[in-house]
């Protein structure tokens, strides 16, 4: 059975939901396959560079998808910083002939995570939000340069005139809610059916 290990932060790990609610679960669910959730609550790109091997490279899967930024965005830390930790994964797993995929982080809906007063952005949330979009443009190039396969998990979570749907999250206006990660798993499935030919 073809495992697609899902390497990620809180958006992979599914915040206060459920596993069997989580995109994970639900694309594993959709396409057939074995996916195993490898997302931890607040970790960094950093993070995840360091569990690489053993949670990863060591598991040999067929494909990992790699979701992060986020955090560190949200800490200030610059996005070339994110994008050399992103691609020391995605080489590694080349050299271990895993097949990466790369997905943009979701946007944040910034008015409802000021209502929910939890601790803000270090640049505060215009700036971490206009950091974020910044960087998913800087991944799509970069990922298309290096021909490593990608999705965009940011242009799903927005309406027609461009604007973050706050339907698709929690109240923190961070991380998805049920039906967010149903948006997420159907654009992961569509793009695993038309890109490798994976049915189920």
């Amino acid at each position: 059975m073809i495992t697609l290990i899902c390497h990620g932060d809180s958006l992979t790990e599914g915040a206060d939901l459920d596993r069997g609610f989580t995109w994970p679960a639900l694309t594993g669910a959709s396409l057939g396959i074995r996916t195993v959730n490898r997302g931890i609550g607040g970790d960094t790109s950093a993070g995840l560079l360091a569990r690489f091997h053993p949670e990863v490279i060591q598991e040999a899967p067929e494909f990992v998808l790699i979701l992060c930024g986020t955090n560190d965005l949200w800490w200030g830390l610059p996005a070339n910083a994110i994008l050399a930790n992103v691609f020391a994964m995605s080489y590694q797993a080349q050299y271990a002939r895993i097949t990466p995929i790369l997905a943009t982080p979701l946007p944040f809906h910034a008015e409802i995570a000021r209502a929910a007063e939890i601790t803000p952005p270090a640049d505060g949330f215009d700036e971490c939000g206009a950091a974020l979009l910044r960087y998913v443009g800087e991944l799509k190039a970069a990922a298309d340069r290096s021909e490593i396969p990608r999705i965009d998990l940011y242009t799903p979570f927005l309406d027609n005139a461009g604007a973050v749907r706050g339907d698709l999250f929690l109240e923190d206006g961070l991380h998805a809610n049920r039906a967010g990660h149903r948006v997420v798993a159907e654009t992961v499935v569509n793009r695993l059916r038309s890109d490798f030919m994976i049915s189920g």
